[in-house]
């Protein structure tokens, strides 16, 4: 296949429309309904089924189109790396990285990093995991980095583990529990919590300790993914949050939160993704490495 063929097949999964599709990509209706049919005629299986309000991709156009972005995206990304090195970049990396290593491990690793490829060009992104999975799968990331369980990696991705992390639950300053030598699951009952997604690896990990301790799911009345927000809603009134421990600290160092001492029992483990097919470049075993040294050192 073209790559002309892959962008319109890529777009008409998208629109699940010929109309709209073939006005995306300045062309006529009938000349895209006779490439679909040449192509579906040429593999042999239909891509998709016909109703009257549009196309539903089959199961051979599900798996195909996935292909076709991963294709796409790996020749948009060789492009930006020509450009980027016609620039005098040494190369590019496409990074992502949830709140919970952006404070510490990701800046100590990237430092490490710049030693060795001071030109290299280096691209950040911030989510979670479950959101920037899509674009490592597809070649838009590098790495994925963040909380993370070995069971639920597919077979596509590698895991590497880094180093194991705790949750901690804080709280404003000034917050009533703030002040106690002790606070017992219980305590936290009577707040509201700002909460990170339900999807998260950090919030399945706060719904463990509430189970351990036989009590409710939080009662979480703002849910936010957005690290400074967060810390400054703890300011404003008595909620609470939760973080991972080494973020915690970094901000309970600045004055900004404080850690509340409850009885955590569970241990969770930080590492990196990455996909099994992609070639070991030495900017990425060099980037690789940088991590391994700054969550050991």
């Amino acid at each position: 296949m073209r790559i002309r063929q892959l962008h319109v097949l890529v777009a008409l999964h998208e629109t699940r429309n010929v109309s709209r599709t073939a006005a995306r990509l300045n062309m006529t209706q009938p000349a895209l309904s006779r490439w679909l049919a040449e192509l579906e005629s040429e593999l042999g299986v239909a891509l998709f089924e016909r109703h009257s309000r549009g196309l539903v991709p089959t199961r051979f156009c599900e798996a195909l189109v996935v292909h076709a972005r991963t294709i796409l995206n790996e020749i948009e990304r060789t492009q930006a790396t020509i450009r980027v090195m016609a620039e005098g970049a040494a190369g590019q990396l496409a990074i992502g990285a949830t709140p919970t290593v952006s404070v510490d491990l990701l800046p100590s690793a990237i430092s490490r990093f710049r030693e060795r490829f001071p030109d290299a060009h280096l691209t950040l992104a911030e989510g979670t995991v479950e959101d920037m999975l899509p674009a490592l799968r597809e070649g838009r990331l590098d790495f994925v980095m963040g909380r993370t369980e070995v069971q639920g990696i597919d077979g596509e991705l590698r895991c590497d583990l880094l180093y194991p992390e705790t949750i901690r639950v804080i709280a404003g300053p000034t917050h009533p529990l703030a002040r106690k030598r002790k606070v017992g699951w219980a305590d936290t009952r009577a707040y509201t919590w700002v909460g990170p997604p339900v999807t998260s690896q950090i919030r399945r990990e706060l719904d463990y300790e509430l189970a351990l301790a036989g009590e409710p799911a939080p009662c979480v009345r703002i849910e936010s993914a957005t690290l400074l927000a967060n810390v400054s809603l703890l300011q404003q009134g008595e909620l609470l949050a939760v973080m991972s421990g080494r973020m915690a600290a970094f901000f309970s160092r600045l004055g900004q939160v404080a850690i509340l001492r409850l009885p955590y029992r569970r241990e969770g483990m930080v590492g990196v993704l990455r996909r099994r097919d992609t070639e070991q470049t030495p900017l990425r075993q060099a980037f690789m490495d940088a991590l391994a040294a700054s969550a050991h050192g």
